[in-house]
This record gives structure tokens, C-alpha cells and sequence, in this order.
């Protein structure tokens, strides 16, 4: 796995539900591999709110490389 690289979620862990995670989120992967974890952007929606501010609902975590898989 790399920088960009796009994965899906395939184990569940206390930690990751506690960040609002299921199996089968699917996110990007931007940060190097640490300690056997990499930084995931996991897919949100993007809205505007009552101030016309657009914000998202994206969840960034570090997950374990073993709990991830790569797809296209």
C-alpha cells in the first residue's frame, strides 16, 4: 500500500467503531505506513450549512495495515 492508494475496511475493532467505522467504509490512504498503521481519509459527504459554510463528514483515522484492503 502507498500514498493515494484507495482501501475498504475489512476488520472490526473497538477503536474503529468508536470513530463512527464500519466494515466496508472505503477511504485513501495519505500518510506513510507508521508502526504498521497508515493515515486513512475514509469518504464523507460534503454539505453546506446554515452559515453557507461547506463542511464534510469525512472520518481520518490511523488503521492497521492488516485491517485494510486495496481497491481500485
Amino acid at each position: 500500500m502507498k500514498m493515494h492508494d484507495r482501501v475498504r475496511l475489512i476488520r472490526e475493532k473497538e477503536a474503529y467503531r468508536k470513530a463512527g467505522l464500519k466494515i466496508g467504509d472505503k477511504g485513501t490512504i495519505m500518510g506513510e505506513k507508521r508502526s504498521g498503521y497508515y493515515l486513512v481519509y475514509f469518504d464523507g459527504d460534503i454539505f453546506l450549512n446554515n452559515d453557507g459554510v461547506y463542511q464534510t463528514t469525512e472520518i481520518d483515522l490511523a488503521v492497521l495495515e492488516e485491517d485494510l484492503e486495496t481497491i481500485e
